[in-house]
Order: C-alpha cells, then sequence, then structure tokens
C-alpha cells in the first residue's frame, strides 16, 4: 500500500497500484489553502477505515508543506470536528 500526491488529488494505492482511496482538492489562496472537495473509497474496500487513513495522511503532508486545508467533503469537515490535533491546519476565514 502506498501514497501518492497528484495535481489535483491525493490516492491511496493497493501494492497493484489500483486505487483505493483518494481525496479530490483544488488550490487555492496563491496555492497556500487546499479546498478538499471528496473522498472516495472504493465499494470493495470499504470498512476497513481507509478514509480515515487516508485522511489523516493528507493532513500531515498539507502540514509539513504549511498550508491550510477548507474541507468541503463531508467527511473531511467531520473529521476536522473530531481530531482538534488538526485544527491549526484548518482554513480560517
Amino acid at each position: 500500500m502506498s501514497f501518492e500526491w497528484r495535481e489535483d488529488e491525493f490516492a491511496y494505492l493497493d501494492d497493484d497500484g489500483r486505487m483505493l482511496a483518494d481525496i479530490g482538492f483544488k488550490s487555492i489562496n496563491e496555492g497556500r489553502t487546499y479546498v478538499v472537495e471528496r473522498t472516495w473509497v472504493d465499494e470493495a474496500a470499504r470498512g476497513r477505515g481507509l478514509a480515515g487513513k487516508i485522511t489523516a495522511e493528507f493532513l500531515k503532508k498539507v502540514r509539513e508543506e504549511g498550508k491550510s486545508v477548507l474541507p468541503l467533503c463531508s467527511y473531511t469537515q467531520k473529521y476536522f470536528e473530531k481530531h482538534p490535533e488538526v485544527q491549526d491546519i484548518l482554513f480560517k476565514r
């Protein structure tokens, strides 16, 4: 299993390179903020906590880049509500 950062998505791949989950986003604020538009998990891979794993890894990368996140995706919004440790990278309007 591996994570792959792409132009407008962050993917979670199995050992064969098949995408099991992804986060779709776009950049705003001169590239300083990622707007998370969706979190997707392949139907066959659901129930294994992959949405949480990919979100945690995505937010770790965002923090390393010194950027923020504006969550439009309902899953990502709930993740921020349940994890106060990531509030510092939540985009403030």
